[in-house]
């Protein structure tokens, strides 16, 4: 009994699988380029929260921004070097990687809802503690105060550069549960092809030649 050899010749890696490989390595740049602004921005919004709270009872509830922005930048590099590692082992069909590749657009969309969600709930606690502290500015001043020392780009770039990040890791999530995908993410089987006659099976000697003797009249 004889098996074809499935790697007698290199699987063809569907456009869909193609796209998505693209836009996790894009996925990791993008968030490359957050942290880079983080880093060369992270003092001017430190100074811009402290002159927002300076005279109130806040004004010592930033000196944990620094441990906060290094936690993130950690992540960050964290997130890039997982969204490189899935680009490249999707690329090579394997399923693990693909079933990484949903969880973690998972956690990135709940992530993201989330995050709206805080900023939401951030102006209404933000408006109660004003009630204890009237020194505090509004919540459109402290925003104003906290951006001042930005480049005005700065925070439409940078939610930009988040919803596109979202955008994707969920449009691999998609490619990669479209039914073109899925065959290259199956194992191969070793196909059984009939031996050769004559050759017998492998492993076992040939059969022996036909016994000759005087013709039968």
């Amino acid at each position: 009994m004889a098996f074809a050899d499935p790697a007698s010749g290199p699987r063809a890696r569907p456009s869909t699988v193609n796209l998505a490989v693209y836009l996790l390595y894009a996925a990791a740049g993008i968030e490359l380029i957050n942290i880079i602004l983080s880093l060369a921005y992270a003092g001017a919004l430190a100074d811009g929260a402290k002159k927002a709270v300076a005279g109130t009872s806040q004004e010592n509830a930033g000196l944990g921004q620094g441990a906060t922005g290094t936690i993130t930048v950690v992540i960050g590099v964290l997130i890039i070097v997982l969204l490189g590692l899935l680009a490249v082992y999707v690329g090579k069909g394997k399923q693990v990687a693909r079933i990484l590749t949903w969880v973690l657009g998972g956690i990135a969309a709940c992530c993201t809802l989330g995050a709206f969600g805080f900023s939401l709930a951030g102006e209404s606690l933000w408006e109660q503690a004003r009630k204890d502290d009237p020194a505090l500015p509004t919540w459109d001043r402290y925003n104003e105060l906290l951006y001042s020392e930005v480049p005005g780009w700065y925070q439409p770039v940078t939610t930009l550069l988040s919803v596109l990040l979202i955008l994707a890791i969920l449009a691999a999530m998609v490619l990669l549960a479209l039914p073109a995908s899925h065959p290259y993410f199956r194992k191969v089987e070793q196909q059984w092809e009939p031996p050769v006659p004559g050759t017998g099976d492998p492993g076992y000697p040939p059969p022996p030649p036909p016994a000759s003797g005087p013709p039968t009249a």
